[in-house]
């Protein structure tokens, strides 16, 4: 599926969400002209060593410069590589699976070499100014850089300097969320299908303004831009398929995926392993064996440990799920006519809707949860009283909730990319599939 976002062309006119989060930015610390900031017709608007701040936002706005702002800028007291090492080590101690993924006998230890990484100037202050907007989200960044480094050491050993461009891209990978609305980044806000396409465009974005920016580059802004892509097809802004989609790009997503996980889940082996179960073929197999070998044996047992959620709760939750799946049967002989008789670009939304829908199907199915008595099926595995099941049930019923939520994401965002007789289409569908419900 290659109904990819579309995303106006990158101009030389200045983000006003970016520039303000730079002027925020210099309350904190000097930001200054790395060198004169000059228009397209020639004006020189700063010389280099004046400060940006928020005297001089609407003459930066005012222009389109012959150069991109955030290449000519610096910022004092900026993220320095060497932080990280430190940072790295913290992660380790707070996440005891990401250091078991990170370990290797034959390459130095992760947080000691994200340390080493040469940061230029405009990479340097792009990256201080995002963690001046994000606070912690440079942890995650840096979780992503170690597990990026990792997985690439696994998969292309000896290939030290594309390891090392991999780490840079984990720390990059979201820089594209400084140009975005930030009432859209919100912790916790629910988002329209058109509200989240602005989220679901970072990286573009991303990709848009690290491809030239020096210190980072193509290759760099490459991964960046496939960080959301799955090899199946169903992830964004592209929705590319199979071998479409570059190695360099699945490191990255895989990586981006599993710090998710470890930095959201009480049990993120646990999730990751009904993850890849529940829906094959989203990473390649090499990735998957990767993350599992590099887990295995080392990784504490928390979910024996843990007191997991009431099976009881678990009952209203699969009868959801069993109620969404058999509105798809009913809607079935819809969905084929209108594949039947639709123009390409739908009938690709819909044939991908179609076969995300049947493949949790068939992982529900495979869980044995689609029973006619789900209160048995629930009693009977309460009077077993082992937690990691329980606890494993639970992870099972979230990630069909999620996937199914993510199914209807998605098709809305591609809908939103159709022309309106289509876009309705696709919304009837899910109007049918009731999902939210």
């Amino acid at each position: 599926m290659h109904n990819s976002l579309v995303i106006p062309e990158a101009t030389s006119e200045v983000s006003s969400h970016y520039l303000d989060h730079v002027i925020r930015t210099s309350e904190v610390r000097p930001v200054e002209a790395s060198e004169d900031i000059v228009s397209q017709n020639g004006i020189k608007l700063l010389a280099k060593g004046a400060r940006v701040d928020d005297k001089v936002r609407e003459r930066l706005l005012m222009h389109k410069l012959k150069k991109p702002l955030e290449d000519c800028l610096q910022v004092a007291d900026g993220v320095m590589p060497e932080s990280f090492g430190p940072m790295g080590e913290a992660l380790f101690e707070q996440h005891p699976l990401l250091r078991a993924i990170c370990a290797h006998d034959f390459y130095p230890a992760a947080p000691a070499t994200l340390a080493t990484l040469k940061l230029s100037i405009p990479v340097q202050s792009l990256l201080t100014v995002y963690a001046q907007y994000q606070g912690d989200r440079l942890k995650h960044s840096a979780g992503v850089a170690m597990l990026a480094l990792a997985l690439a050491r696994r998969l292309l050993p000896g290939e030290s300097e594309r390891h090392r461009m991999l780490a840079l891209a984990g720390l990059l990978h979201d820089v594209g969320e400084l140009y975005i609305d930030p009432r859209y980044l919100r912790p916790g806000t629910r988002l329209e299908p058109e509200e989240w396409r602005h989220v679901a465009s970072h990286p573009v974005i991303g990709e848009r303004v690290l491809r030239n920016m020096p210190g980072a580059g193509k290759e760099v802004a490459s991964a960046v831009l496939h960080h959301h892509e799955r090899l199946d097809g169903f992830g964004y802004p592209q929705g590319l398929r199979g071998t479409a989609l570059p190695l360099n790009g699945q490191i990255l997503a895989a990586a981006e995926w599993l710090m998710a996980l470890i930095d959201n889940s009480v049990t993120p082996l646990t999730r990751a392993s009904v993850a890849t179960k529940l829906i094959p073929g989203e990473f390649c197999r090499e990735l998957t064996e990767a993350i599992t070998l590099a887990a295995q044996g080392r990784a504490p047992a928390t979910a024996a440990a843990l007191d997991p959620m009431p099976l009881e709760s678990a009952i209203p939750r699969v009868i959801g799920i069993v109620a969404a799946l058999a509105r798809l049967r009913e809607a079935q002989p819809w969905i084929d006519a209108h594949i039947a008789a639709a123009r390409p670009a739908l009938r690709a939304v819909l044939e991908a809707a179609q076969q995300r829908m049947l493949r949790i199907q068939t992982a529900f199915s495979s869980t044995g949860l689609d029973t006619h008595d789900p209160d048995a099926l629930v009693t009977s595995l309460a009077e077993l009283r082992d937690n990691e099941l329980q606890v494993e049930l639970m992870t099972v019923v979230g990630e069909l909730e999620w996937r199914l939520r993510e199914l209807e994401r998605e098709s809305l965002l591609r809908a939103g990319l159709l022309p309106a007789v289509d876009s309705a289409v696709v919304r009837e569908l899910m109007a049918r599939l009731k999902i939210a419900a």
